[in-house]
């Protein structure tokens, strides 16, 4: 089935317990389906956001956090940038033929949600203490003080890869121990 040319997917967000959230549904040739989790990340879940009208993203869930849809999957593999607010524009040719891989084709196990923004997110984040540009101390600009983040609320990979995707670059390679890139004159944030 041919991929409609749009300007702009019909999107919805369904199972939330706000209208800000829910698993995400687009409507297709007059029906709706649901977006496989397939590389699904914080990226895509900004460009429904804020097709939708809401600030950005929060969360990009997959794993049907929000329950699991009806009706066909429709899209797998979007690669939205940071630049992206539309998701037709981050549809990759692989929907053209509608042939599913194996991860997508086990019914709605695997459908993609977001948590948007109602308020404006205005969060600054900088690497500080490294010998090159993508690496260094995680520091967040609050209050009009630059802070770092406490490594031992469970900071992992995951935190990383979203500071990394904030400053532009598609994911982070690793994690160090708390005081790799050094001490910060800068106050603890949480």
């Amino acid at each position: 089935m041919p991929f409609p040319q749009v300007p702009s997917l019909k999107t919805r967000l369904v199972g939330g317990r706000r209208p800000s959230e829910g698993r995400v549904e687009v409507l297709i040739n007059s029906t709706w389906g649901t977006v496989c989790d397939y590389k699904w990340d914080m990226l895509d879940a900004n460009a429904v956001c804020k097709m939708l009208g809401y600030y950005g993203a929060l969360n990009a869930t997959n794993a049907a956090y929000f329950g699991e849809g009806i009706g066909p999957v429709w899209l797998y593999n979007i690669q939205c940038g940071v630049m992206d607010d539309n998701l037709i524009d981050c549809v990759q040719n692989s929907y053209l033929t509608r042939i599913l891989p194996s991860y997508c084709s086990r019914g709605h196990s695997q459908d993609a949600g977001v948590v948007c923004s109602e308020v404006p997110i205005d969060v600054k984040v900088r690497l500080a203490g490294g010998t090159a540009p993508a690496e260094g101390r995680v520091e967040v600009y609050y209050n009009n003080t630059w802070g770092t983040v406490c490594p031992f609320n469970g900071w992992d990979i995951r935190d990383a890869h979203v500071i990394c995707k904030m400053l532009g670059y598609l994911y982070a390679v690793e994690t160090q121990s708390s005081y790799f890139y050094g001490v910060s004159n800068s106050s603890k944030v949480r």
